[in-house]
């Protein structure tokens, strides 16, 4: 199991200003329930902020698989009823001078967002700790401009119209009436529609509309905007593509340039992400386009002095066509997956496994460490050394009843096999 030379502090700030541009329950809580995740990337030495207390059976769990005492680990947890910043959760509860009290005892310590943005790189001033992945230790201006530009449907747009990467026919709205004009038009014109928010992510905000919504589509207009109507103005008006598979490209830029971390299959249930298999059971030329639009991306990043991972999620129509839908500027749902399935296996061991990933309801049993000895009596959990095996991700169980795991395997049929133990056991949905 690989280890880096130095430790972090794991800023856990799933509440940002690069995927929604104001905050809304619905998203924030889900990502915040989420956040104790951010566990499978710590080492001996580390600090990890989170804005939720991390569940103690899921700590001790992925503490052991990782092999260290939980006590070799520092949390602090910031949460808030209110929806602000991880930084303005930090500042709130006086926990400023405490970080800054392990930052000054913990030499070499260095500063990793989930997150790059503007309220996180102001925690890591107040730290006094350098950024990492960042050879001076502050990404410069141009990484940040991008970073909060290309995390915009819009200025993915722009950035792929320069870089020759695909994307379907659409335009900005920039008022209700302009949302009107390009939603009836988009219809009629290719027979359905996609309006996305200019900033948005893990499917917020998205309305589907078809021929037969024409009617009363200014009706449907105006019911979308009251839902959205915490938002800023401004949208994106697509083209409705009629997928048939929905894939992603995760990448990574450091001083030695862009690589491919992997490709992977999606699993949007209700057009929304839930997981992913990886790598792609069927291969095709559209597969090696994503590759290339993600190269392409990546140069354009380091030009722009960019570090870190980034992806392009895309899709692929009947007929073979790749179509990207957006690039997101951050860590992902899939960033520490590959990081952890590359831990556990090795980079070799990683080449050649098949994982795949995902968050079902479950009706056996509303408690973590109950339904982890249940997987371990079936002998299905992950354990050091092996090459196959189910390892539970996160504790989310009290938020939305969900289990979330990582299944690992040698083949597609043999993870396929493994997931669908795994559902009786714990009699997911």
């Amino acid at each position: 199991m690989t280890t880096r030379e130095h430790p972090r502090l794991i800023f856990g700030n799933f509440v940002n200003e690069l995927m929604v541009a104001t905050p809304t329950a619905r998203h924030a809580k889900a990502l915040v329930a989420v956040s104790p995740r951010k566990i499978w990337l710590t080492q001996p030495g580390d600090v990890v902020v989170l804005p939720t207390a991390a569940s103690e059976p899921l700590w001790e769990y992925a503490c052991g698989l990782l092999g260290f005492a939980r006590s070799e680990v520092t949390c602090v947890a910031a949460p808030s009823e209110d929806l602000i910043t991880l930084t303005d959760a930090v500042r709130k509860a006086g926990l400023t001078e405490h970080l800054r009290s392990l930052a000054e005892a913990t030499p070499g310590l260095r500063f990793q967002p989930f997150a790059l943005d503007r309220p996180a790189l102001d925690m890591a001033a107040e730290l006094g700790l350098p950024v990492d992945e960042y050879d001076d230790g502050k990404p410069p201006e141009t990484a940040l401009e991008a970073v909060y530009r290309i995390n915009t449907k819009p200025g993915f747009r722009d950035v792929a119209a320069q870089l020759g990467i695909q994307v379907a026919a659409g335009r900005v709205a920039a008022d209700r009436d302009e949302l009107v004009t390009a939603a009836w038009e988009t219809v009629t014109s290719y027979g359905g529609a996609v309006v996305k928010p200019v900033r948005g992510s893990n499917g917020y905000g998205v309305r589907f509309l078809s021929t037969e919504d024409l009617p009363g589509l200014e009706a449907l207009v105006d019911s979308y905007l009251s839902e959205v109507s915490d938002q800023p103005r401004g949208w994106v008006v697509e083209q409705r593509l009629d997928l048939a598979r929905v894939v992603t490209v995760e990448m990574e830029v450091t001083d030695a340039g862009p690589q491919v971390l992997h490709v992977g299959e999606m699993r949007t249930p209700n057009g929304s992400f839930s997981g992913q298999v990886t790598p792609l059971e069927e291969t095709s030329p559209a597969v090696d386009r994503l590759t290339a639009d993600g190269l392409a991306l990546g140069r354009h990043l380091d030009q722009l002095g960019y570090r870190g991972p980034f992806d392009i999620d895309g899709g692929i129509t009947g007929d073979g066509q790749l179509y990207a839908t957006e690039s997101n500027l951050r860590r992902t749902g899939a960033t520490y997956l590959d990081l952890l399935v590359r831990r556990f296996l090795g980079t070799e061991g990683a080449a050649r496994a098949v994982w795949l990933a995902d968050s079902r309801l479950g009706g056996v049993t509303p408690d973590f460490a109950t339904g982890l000895g249940l997987v371990r009596e079936a002998g299905l959990a992950f354990e050091p050394g092996a090459t196959e095996g189910v390892v539970l991700t996160a504790d989310t169980l009290a938020f939305d009843a969900k289990w979330r795991y990582l299944v690992m395997g040698t083949s597609h049929r043999q993870v396929e096999e493994i997931e669908k133990h795994l559902a009786d056991v714990l009699r997911l949905a």
